[in-house]
């Protein structure tokens, strides 16, 4: 009888070897953190939705929207570069960052949301704004495209695999959160990207996950730290995604696409099929160097990116 082979172990946290400690940081991050911020809420549908803005208003607006149990800080690296030239509006999807959570989350709500926190934000105060999505915020922004488009300027859409309907994921990811730790740096220590990948950034690895976590009581009145995000987030998540055809022929804007030259999830095959899908026409780019979180991987290439695709030649 043959023995399967024993599977590799596990790597280790990523921010487990600082023990704690901020990563050293190149001195064009602490810049970036260094451009003035506004930040707000606006309520939808009862629930309070949190925005951050960086830029003057009535400049141009850009409205950035971050992956699944992530939040607005993911754009930290990002959005600075943008801010000379545009209003550009990151918020917390519900159940995510500082953001209510819901008994049931929809993309419709969550569309809903990506546009009152644009508005209270600036991003409209110039006309039309841009709608940038990463992962998981790549198909809200697609249904907000979708529903809404006649009020933007065009979306991109970073790192978000769209395959033919038969090989779309039939089940939610997997559940994560609802741990309590006892210290800060313990939890800090469990942090990790999902889906897992290295990143050569650690510094940018502390600085979210630093965001992403909050203190608590326990029943027992006993101080303890846990992440920010519904834990219950994929459970009460209602999306049927939809066939891609039916996505083209439903877009009222323009789109283009992004992925990491080297992703795990946007693969050469299914970006073959997307650009299939989505028609020659379409602005596709592939960021060299980086895997599915692209916007952690090469930050600045991103940026550089957006910046040139939100101007006023796009389309």
């Amino acid at each position: 009888m043959s023995q399967k082979a024993a599977s590799s172990p596990r790597p280790p946290a990523p921010l487990v070897q600082f023990n704690g400690d901020r990563p050293p940081a190149p001195d064009w991050f602490a810049k970036a953190l260094a451009v003035p911020t506004e930040t707000g809420t606006v309520s939808v549908e009862n629930a309070t939705i949190c925005w951050k803005a960086w830029g003057t208003r009535g400049a141009p607006g850009l409205i950035l929207v971050h992956g699944g149990v992530a939040h607005k800080d993911w754009w930290d690296s990002i959005a600075p570069f943008l801010a000379d030239t545009r209003r550009v509006v990151a918020l917390d999807l519900s159940g995510m960052g500082d953001s209510d959570h819901r008994d049931r989350y929809r993309m419709e709500t969550y569309a809903l949301e990506v546009l009152a926190a644009g508005e209270a934000g600036g991003a409209f105060e110039a006309g039309k704004p841009f709608v940038v999505g990463h992962s998981f915020g790549g198909f809200v922004s697609l249904a907000t495209a979708m529903e809404h488009g006649e009020r933007l300027a065009g979306i991109a859409v970073l790192d978000s695999p769209i395959r033919p309907s038969d090989e779309q994921r039939r089940s939610s990811p997997p559940s994560r959160g609802g741990m309590i730790y006892n210290s800060f740096e313990a939890a800090l220590a469990r942090f990790r990207l999902l889906p897992e990948q290295d990143c050569d950034n650690a510094f940018l690895l502390d600085h979210i996950a630093r965001q992403s976590l909050k203190q608590i009581a326990r029943p027992d009145g006993t101080p303890g730290w846990t992440w920010k995000f519904d834990p219950k987030l994929w459970d009460k998540l209602d999306y049927n995604r939809p066939p891609p055809a039916d996505i083209v022929g439903a877009l009222k804007t323009r789109i283009a696409l992004f992925r990491g030259a080297n992703s795990r999830l946007v693969t050469d095959e299914v970006w073959t099929f997307m650009r299939e899908t989505f028609g020659p026409e379409t602005t596709m780019v592939s960021i060299p160097q980086a895997e599915h979180h692209l916007i952690l991987d090469q930050p600045i290439a991103v940026a550089a990116a957006l910046e040139v695709l939100t101007g006023p030649g796009w389309g």
